[in-house]
């Protein structure tokens, strides 16, 4: 097995100038450096990685920690992370559960962004003042080299409902997703502010986020003697099963029930009716916050991302 040795003395440099060569530091001649790659590729030698990563105290590689695969939300903002990413030549490690909190307690990575509330704010902290930098899309969270990108649930959720107050909807109801999930908790806490400053009450259906409970909390409604007039669910997939199951049981939407949802996924212009919704553009989300992060670990002042843009999105469904 060819050694970086060898590779040097074919070249005729020093050890040093081919390792600066082959972890494509810049203090090497781009001559000299493609002279050595050139001859690295000829001897098929390619550089310990663990032994690197000893001497640059660099992984290449960035985190991201997901509590789940399912669904569009997380395809996109890993879309565009991944985008951001591969074009600077860093490595993209995806994980959930117990895997990334054990990434994250060696040091495997050089930065995290993490959409995972199982993941515990002790092993976020701990990470962090590692001299790590880490994202957080979940949750509020403060310390040392943690930096926070949070949508504005409550907010946009509140101005949604009031505008809906205002167009004479008095009748609400509430499609939940995971009490775990940060997202869906603000949103809840939003909707509840609108209705308590009208003196209304509503109808509240527990789901978690999937086309699935959605269509079972459709089938759920049926079976009331009345449906409630407005039906916000706290995330697309949800309503987009909602609407399904209140289709097939002869309800009208709009006509008789409303329906709204959170995400502005694909589907929603190919359902009928088509959905409205409060719309977050979570590709472009994923690729300000992973130039942010590398900004960070290249010690340059970072891109001020403030909050994800959202907006109410009117099509058919109400």
């Amino acid at each position: 097995m060819p050694t970086i040795r060898d590779v040097a003395k074919k070249a005729g440099v020093s050890i040093s100038t081919a390792s600066y060569a082959l972890n494509n530091q810049t203090n090497v001649h781009p001559d000299t450096k493609q002279k050595i790659l050139a001859i690295a590729k000829e001897l098929n030698y390619y550089p310990n990685g663990s032994a690197r990563n000893l001497k640059t105290k660099r992984t290449g590689n960035i985190g991201v920690f997901v509590y789940g695969f399912a669904g569009p939300i997380f395809s996109d903002v890993l879309e565009g992370i991944r985008q951001t990413l591969q074009a600077n030549n860093l490595n993209i490690i995806v994980s959930s559960g117990k895997a990334s909190s054990n990434l994250l307690k060696e040091r495997q990575v050089d930065g995290a962004i993490v959409f995972d509330g199982q993941l515990t704010d002790e092993v976020l902290i701990h990470y962090a003042s590692q001299g790590h930098p880490l994202f957080v899309l979940d949750r509020n969270l403060v310390g040392n080299n943690i930096y926070s990108s949070v949508i504005d649930n409550e907010g946009l959720v509140y101005r949604f409902i009031k505008e809906m107050i205002q167009k004479g909807y008095d009748d609400f109801a509430f499609l939940s997703g995971p009490t775990i999930a940060f997202n869906n908790n603000h949103r809840y806490d939003g909707f509840k502010q609108a209705l308590q400053e009208h003196g209304l009450s509503h109808t509240y259906i527990q789901g978690d986020f999937t086309i699935q409970s959605g269509y079972q909390a459709g089938l759920l409604l049926l079976k009331q003697d009345k449906c409630p007039r407005f039906v916000f669910c706290a995330n697309d997939e949800s309503a987009i099963g909602l609407i399904e199951a209140l289709k097939q049981g002869g309800v009208k939407i709009p006509e008789d029930v409303a329906v709204a949802g959170f995400d502005n996924i694909v589907l929603d212009e190919y359902i009928t009716p088509k959905l409205t919704t409060i719309g977050i553009d979570h590709m472009e989300w994923g690729k300000r916050v992973a130039n942010a992060l590398m900004d960070i670990i290249n010690d340059h002042i970072p891109e001020d991302i403030q909050v994800p843009i959202g907006k109410i999105i009117y099509r058919e469904s109400c």
